[in-house]
């Protein structure tokens, strides 16, 4: 879908590469623009295995599938020269440094826009283009709400942190809609424009079914956490089955062996009963009855498990992937399924600076300049890695 689009990507850490790896799967050219490795001038002709290895791009290998890298130190005066024929020839950028860091390197939205009037530019940060608030995803769980939410609903005595950082992972999706909204509007004005997404936006707008009564003049005191119940089955595996109706209700009782039995008027019977009849069934026992009637249910898994589970094999949510070092690796693949057309995984995770000199030549400059570049420790190129 996105084959013919290129996205110049200065993104790092989680949100920013989670975004930029959506617009891969979809086929985007995303060049990812890498700092200098440290001690530039000790790597030669070729490299060990071992070097190559800490030579992993910013934000994580499941992240920087099927991105190419360029290395450059965008603070030499003679990264303007390249950074700029990239920019006018591309079609997306997306960065996440902290508001002003872009300006300050002379390439800030508005720079962005005059030099390329149909360039889409998301900037993602903490609290806004217009804050110079530094953050990560703890900022926004923390400072959103969503922390103590997660602590009423555990009912418990102290505040604890998740265990994904949710606020960069919606950021990034977030950020991934806003590019394809401004990208649709660009086929009707021909105009690029500025995309703003924020982690604590983001993690905001996540909690807008908590928010709305609290935003509404709800008191403290009314507050009401919401938590699907956990049910334990005869053989200790924990259940989840979520009631919600009477219909869903005939199905579970049905399921159960329990089909005469009415939904009770009060929750908690609701869920005490289940309670009962849940801890009388095995978990495989129960499955397969729920199965059976359709009624919807979970058998709570660790993520080792959750690594087998025959329906991520089945819907190919994993994809055996190259990789430079591994030869190949397997990783989480796009949840994003057309009638059309493809989105996926496919190519590797860069090195660090393992398509410079290819890049460049592509946005034409010359190999005598490239050579001068490399010399200067402008770019870096990543060596010939040595077979073990």
């Amino acid at each position: 879908m996105f084959e013919d689009l290129v996205v110049v990507d200065f993104t790092r850490v989680v949100a920013g590469p989670y975004c930029t790896r959506m617009l891969a799967d979809l086929g985007a050219q995303v060049i990812k623009i890498d700092a200098l490795p440290e001690e530039v001038d000790k790597f030669e002709e070729t490299i060990s295995v071992e070097d190559a290895a800490r030579l992993r791009s910013a934000g994580g290998i499941s992240n920087n599938l099927g991105k190419r890298s360029l290395s450059i130190d965008l603070k030499a005066p003679d990264s303007g020269e390249v950074i700029n024929r990239l920019l006018s020839r591309a079609d997306i950028v997306v960065e996440n440094f902290k508001p002003g860091v872009m300006e300050s390197l002379g390439f800030g939205p508005k720079t962005c826009l005059e030099l390329n009037p149909r360039l889409i530019y998301a900037g993602l940060s903490g609290f806004g283009q217009d804050s110079s608030r530094r953050a990560f995803g703890a900022t926004a769980h923390a400072e959103s709400g969503w922390l103590w939410v997660q602590q009423q609903a555990a009912s418990v005595d102290e505040i604890f942190a998740p265990g994904v950082t949710v606020a960069d992972l919606v950021t990034g999706s977030n950020a991934f809609s806003g590019i394809l909204a401004a990208l649709y509007a660009r086929e009707k004005t021909g105009s690029g424009q500025i995309v703003d997404v924020s982690l604590m936006d983001s993690q905001f707008q996540m909690l807008n079914s908590v928010m709305e009564p609290i935003l509404n003049g709800a008191g403290e005191h009314e507050f009401k956490s919401f938590r699907h119940p956990l049910y334990k089955s005869q053989d200790g595996k924990m259940i989840s089955i979520n009631i919600g109706n009477s219909r869903n209700w005939g199905r579970i009782a049905q399921a159960i062996g329990e089909p005469n039995t009415q939904m009770p008027d009060s929750p908690k019977l609701s869920d005490d009963l289940i309670r009962t009849w849940v801890a009388n069934l095995s978990s495989e026992d129960l499955a397969a009855r729920m199965d059976a009637h359709g009624a919807p249910y979970g058998i709570t898994l660790t993520a080792y498990e959750a690594a087998s589970h025959s329906h991520f094999q089945d819907r190919r949510m994993i994809a055996d992937v190259p990789d430079p070092i591994a030869g190949s690796i397997r990783a989480v693949n796009s949840p994003l399924f057309f009638s059309d057309i493809q989105s996926e995984a496919t190519e590797a995770a860069p090195l660090i600076g393992q398509h410079t000199e290819v890049v460049l030549h592509e946005i034409g400059v010359p190999d005598e300049r490239i050579e001068k570049l490399i010399s200067a420790h402008v770019i870096f190129q990543l060596p010939v890695i040595e077979p073990e």
